[in-house]
């Protein structure tokens, strides 16, 4: 054996001990993401340290967030979301833009929602009204989590806990009458020096912190906090809040259980066939049992941020004027009539795509 040969033998002998010897003695660091889980599966915040008691991890979306794929969301370590539903203002109701999609959006890919209404109220009549402007948004869904009722507008400041806490109680009470889990959320600030204790200590009421730090900060017993604006999640262009549970969950606990609709949704559709012709395309489906009529949503986009609905009674529809030689992703579910004559929807069909001549 050469001179030069035992040199490169005995030097790389060498760097393996060093190598060794260093991963004996070097910390043992679990690897981590800001606001996710760490190497032994427990939530973690931005510094790596443990959240102790969070046991899921959600978003708030709004129309700010625009466009959401909730298909690539569902991909993630997100568990549920809180949707924005809408608000009151200046004595006219206003629906999030974007409220009926995320809803949809998280229904299609089995993410657990509740919402949240933000409140301009001054008085309990205002408590009400917006209470009542939720529960017709909310009505015919199925939540998994509470309706939150959002107190931080500073013109309210100004009435003082005990009025504050009255309108409080006025919505939740609203809220409650008609089978709903509901709570508070506000943020450190609310929750210190204009929530009353009496709703800040009620165990009936869900409590939702807002505190944008490393640690939550606050002594009282909630049950989600929300930790950051600033989160990134995939199928969400820009920041989205991210929330933490605290604590079991179980989605029955927030089932409908008072003046619920006795009337049952209709099965899932499935559809059978898609025929493409010039600028159009012909869909069959199977009848859904009960079903009154079916509504059905296309576009060519697999996000659906350019789609089109329609309503039709029989199980095949004719989409006509439609882009030549572009594929259309379709999806169809089922309907009947409630006791108020309103449709009560089943789950989308699975989607199905097809390309016009």
């Amino acid at each position: 054996m050469s001179e030069s040969l035992k040199k490169i033998i005995k030097g790389a002998i060498i760097l393996s001990l060093v190598f060794l010897v260093g991963s004996f003695f070097a910390p043992n660091v679990s690897a981590w993401t800001a606001w996710s889980k760490n190497s032994k599966g427990q939530f973690v915040n931005n510094k790596g340290k443990v959240i102790e008691g969070a046991t899921m991890k959600g978003i708030d979306v709004s129309k700010w967030q625009g466009d959401i794929n909730w298909e690539k969301v569902a991909k993630t370590d997100v568990d549920f979301a809180i949707i924005r539903c809408g608000y009151r203002k200046n004595g006219k109701n206003y629906t999030d833009e974007y409220w009926e999609d995320n809803v949809e959006g998280c229904v299609e890919n089995n993410i657990p929602y509740g919402t949240y209404i933000y409140s301009y109220a001054k008085s309990t009549t205002d408590a009400k009204k917006e209470a009542n402007h939720v529960l017709k948004l909310v009505d015919g869904k199925n939540l998994s989590f509470p309706i939150y009722y959002d107190m931080e507008e500073n013109s309210v400041a100004s009435l003082g806990k005990t009025k504050i806490g009255k309108i409080a109680y006025k919505f939740m009470d609203t809220i409650k009458a008609q089978g709903y889990q509901t709570g508070v959320y506000a943020n450190l600030n609310w929750w210190t020096n204009y929530i009353p204790s009496t709703v800040a200590t009620d165990n009936y009421v869900f409590k939702w912190v807002a505190r944008y730090n490393s640690y939550l900060g606050y002594k009282g017993a909630i049950n989600m906090w929300q930790c950051s604006s600033t989160g990134k999640v995939k199928g969400i262009k820009g920041n989205v809040d991210i929330n933490f549970w605290f604590g079991p969950y179980k989605p029955e606990w927030f089932t409908r259980n008072v003046g619920a609709s006795l009337i049952k949704p209709p099965a899932k559709a499935k559809i059978t066939s898609i025929k493409a012709g010039k600028k159009k395309l012909t869909v069959k489906w199977k009848k859904v049992k009960n079903a009154i009529g079916y509504k059905i949503k296309y576009a060519t986009k697999k996000s659906w941020s350019n789609k089109k609905t329609l309503l039709v009674k029989k199980n095949s529809v004719k989409l006509k004027k439609l882009k030549s030689k572009k594929k259309y992703y379709i999806k169809v579910k089922a309907y009947v009539l409630k006791e108020n004559n309103k449709r009560l929807y089943g789950n989308w069909s699975k989607r199905k795509s097809k390309k016009t001549k």
